[in-house]
Formats: C-alpha cells, sequence, structure tokens
C-alpha cells in the first residue's frame, strides 16, 4: 500500500477510478495497510515503522506537462491516505500497547516536500526531471537513450519516481531524528 497504488493503479487505470471515487480508495487502501500490520504484530513483530506516501504529484513522471507543476490532485490522494493512516497507527498503538508493542508513522511526505521546496537550501539544482531519463515524458521507457546526468548530487530525483541518494539520505536523516524514540 503507497505510492504505486495512487499514482499507477488509481490515477493511471481508468478502471480503478470507476470502482471507487478518491477517499473510498483511500480508504481501502489503509485498511489493507492495517491488517497486513496486524499480522506482522500477531506473528511477533513489536516495532512496526510505516512510511507515508511522498509527494507523488512532483515526481517528474506525474508534473502536469507544460507548466511542470506539481499535480495537486495526486498530492492530495497521498495526504488523505497519510492523514487516515497516521490516525490508524494512533489507534493501534492505543489498543495494542498492552502487548509491549509500539508502531511509528514516519512522515516522507512532508520532509520531501521541503527538499522539493527548499531545493536551493539542500544544494540541489533540478527538481522537476530526473537525472536518469530526462525528457518531455520523463519515462523510463525511455531511459536507454539518454545518459544519467553529470552530477546526481544536483538532483532530488534520480528517475521519474524515486529520489537520488542524497536526496534519501536527506530525508530519512530527519525522519529518523523525529522518530526514533517511537521505535526504541
Amino acid at each position: 500500500m503507497g505510492a504505486n497504488d495512487i499514482a499507477n493503479n488509481y490515477f493511471s487505470i481508468p478502471l480503478r477510478r470507476h470502482q471507487y471515487d478518491l477517499p473510498s480508495y483511500v480508504k481501502f487502501l489503509i485498511s489493507s495497510a492495517v491488517n497486513f500490520t496486524m499480522e506482522l504484530n500477531d506473528i511477533g513483530a513489536k516495532r512496526i515503522g510505516f512510511f507515508g506516501i511522498p509527494p507523488i504529484g512532483c515526481c517528474p513522471s506525474e508534473r502536469k506537462h507544460g507548466s511542470r507543476e506539481c499535480d495537486t490532485l495526486q498530492n492530495q490522494a497521498a495526504e488523505l491516505f497519510n492523514s487516515g493512516i497516521e490516525k490508524e497507527i494512533e489507534r493501534l498503538n492505543a489498543e495494542r500497547n498492552v502487548h509491549d508493542s509500539r508502531f511509528a508513522y514516519l512522515d516522507i511526505y512532508y520532509n520531501l516536500l521541503d527538499l522539493i521546496q527548499q531545493h536551493d537550501f539542500y544544494g540541489f539544482q533540478e527538481v522537476t526531471e530526473g537525472c536518469c531519463g530526462g525528457n518531455v515524458l520523463n519515462a523510463a521507457i525511455f531511459i536507454q537513450y539518454h545518459p544519467a546526468c553529470p552530477n546526481a548530487y544536483d538532483y532530488i530525483f534520480w528517475d521519474s519516481f524515486h529520489c537520488t541518494e542524497k536526496a534519501y539520505n536527506i530525508v530519512i536523516d530527519e525522519i529518523f531524528h523525529e522518530n526514533l524514540h517511537y521505535l526504541m
């Protein structure tokens, strides 16, 4: 349950949008995620960190063609999922506290969005294209025709959907700084 379920399964497959409106689909994903988390806990996992969904509308593959602005609807879907799963994680913590279990919601959304919006502060030059496969479509199918950029440290995104090592390190360092006490 994550970014691909929203970006690819909901927004890219018209049939899914006929089956569910966005809030219903997000509720379905949250329910599936909670059930899986409970299964892990039932078989012995005591400390579980649950990453939210990043601002998928700001990924190069999802940005609006022409303006290259973030897709606000996809970002709203990610925020809807994240707020719902965060509430469920809080509920699980209250219910399962007697079992010495801890669950943590790890907010990748706002940490990555801050990186994108404040890219100069973090030393990034490019936020709308990936280091690999940068083209009008930012599509993986064209990667073989485009070499990787000469300096990946200038880019937030490695390809049309995934961050570079530098970007992930910054985001993960912040997430662990904010949340490590939940998992200890």
